[in-house]
């Protein structure tokens, strides 16, 4: 059949787009017209059939109302819509949308759709992050509703899905998965959040049989080293390579979820793969801390973390201002594991200043720093840049009384809450991390005083 033939045969085109999966389906409608025209309607009528049980004829009203509350549709539907298998009925419709449009999306399900709320309790472990929670009902249809906490983004709740065939989203205009190589090979691996689903409760893939998802408890079936896979290493939702993204209506792109967005992951806070070097029994021989104070913590820290198992690749040296100190002090700070590459994001920090929970899965870090290129208040240029690391605000409420100092001597009485902690970056193009010397603490010292003396911190 030559192309001229195949490309005038509309109901073949269909039939092939109709069975691939949503990346090669878009991928095709970028070869030429025919299969643009025809893979638009493949991708509508598949966005359609997943949505359109749930809406009662009012599918324009809805997606409008999606729209409006930035909604987020996560779950069996969100799969479905990756796959093409629309073989079996999706039983409910799970949404997710940021904290200040609840209410409004809650109102229209109710009084609009006429669904009723049957429940605002949410599942036990899904509660450390969701703060308003309801489902609804309208004779055989079912949908959940739910936002994050106020200070949380709308992945927290992504990521703390219970299993990584639960880390995928959709939007009226695109559809997100974390783990891609995953769910290509029909691999759902247990999270944190999975490990708390009772055996005989469910909760998203967590505790319930797929005929076509291998649901795994860890990462053992690997039957190797985990290597950047280790459900234990830490994420950044900047870098690709852990998601994949596909859009086919930019005026909702799914891609948008993640512009200026800081959300840092990780799959679990230990590893039960004996193959790994992460391994849970290897980790349990390390007492990591969280945040220090005093003479005593600079002293025993860095100890610690010369002798964690594994090795950490990379220390740089910071200057730390604790919150119990007399003095500033020279501190190595390691690179987190799994990454080659130094940066901001990346830095172990957590030794010295408390940013994070131990037990966390989710974060949001970047408004805990600041970086200077020059003396506040003036034209003086800094030999490099110099960030300064602080404590989250509910981590610590003690008055660092080494800043306390410095700012008296600058003529000032204020200060801030917890310890401290400055690093340093070379002015080249890929700004590296560099060591600090005891240079560059009389520097950072400076710094410091001219921040506190005109409000810069």
């Amino acid at each position: 059949m030559s192309n001229m033939t195949f490309t005038q045969n509309p109901d073949i085109i269909t039939n092939i787009l109709e069975t691939l999966l949503i990346t090669d389906l878009i991928a095709m409608t970028r070869t030429c017209y025919v299969f643009r025209q025809i893979g638009k309607q493949v991708v509508h009528r598949r966005f359609t059939q997943i949505i359109g049980p749930f809406t009662k004829n009012m599918l324009d009203s809805f997606v409008s109302a999606l729209r409006c509350s930035a909604c987020l549709i996560t779950g069996s539907a969100a799969r479905t819509m990756i796959t093409g298998d629309i073989q079996e009925a999706i039983r409910d419709l799970n949404l997710i949308v940021p904290h200040e449009t609840f209410h409004m999306l809650e109102n229209f399900l109710m009084e609009t759709m006429g669904y009723s709320k049957i429940t605002d309790t949410c599942h036990p472990a899904m509660v450390s992050v969701v703060n308003h929670f309801g489902r609804y009902a309208s004779k055989s249809c079912w949908i959940t509703l739910a936002c994050p906490k106020a200070h949380m983004h709308v992945l927290h709740l992504i990521l703390h899905a219970p299993t990584t065939a639960d880390m995928v989203y959709l939007t009226t205009g695109g559809v997100t998965c974390f783990y891609p190589q995953w769910m290509h090979q029909q691999i759902s691996i247990h999270s944190h959040t999975g490990d708390l689903v009772p055996w005989d409760d469910k909760l998203g893939c967590a505790g319930e049989f797929h005929s076509n998802l291998k649901v795994e408890s860890g990462m053992g079936f690997l039957q190797g080293p985990c290597g950047n896979r280790c459900p234990t290493l830490w994420h950044h939702v900047s870098h690709k390579h852990l998601r994949q993204s596909v859009d086919w209506d930019m005026t909702n792109s799914v891609t948008r979820t993640f512009h200026d967005i800081d959300v840092e992951w990780r799959l679990n806070t230990y590893c039960s793969n004996e193959a790994c070097r992460f391994y849970r029994r290897i980790m349990a021989s390390n007492l990591e801390t969280a945040g220090a104070a005093n003479r005593a913590d600079v002293k025993y820290i860095p100890q610690e973390i010369k002798c964690r198992r594994p090795r950490f690749s990379q220390l740089f040296q910071g200057v730390f201002y604790g919150v119990a100190c007399y003095r500033p002090f020279l501190v190595p700070i390691p690179v987190i594991d799994g990454v080659k590459n130094a940066t901001l994001n990346n830095l172990y920090v957590n030794y010295w200043v408390k940013q994070r929970d131990f037990n966390a899965l989710t974060s949001t870090r970047q408004h805990l720093r600041h970086t200077f290129t020059s003396l506040p208040h003036s034209k003086y240029k800094l030999d490099g840049l110099y960030t300064v690391y602080f404590e989250s605000p509910e981590n610590h409420s003690t008055t660092n009384r080494l800043l306390v100092h410095m700012a008296h001597m600058s003529g000032m009485s204020t200060s801030i809450k917890g310890s401290v902690l400055v690093v340093k970056q070379a002015l080249s193009t890929d700004l590296p991390v560099i060591d600090m010397d005891k240079d560059d603490m009389l520097l950072a010292n400076m710094m410091l005083s001219c921040a506190l003396h005109y409000g810069n911190v």
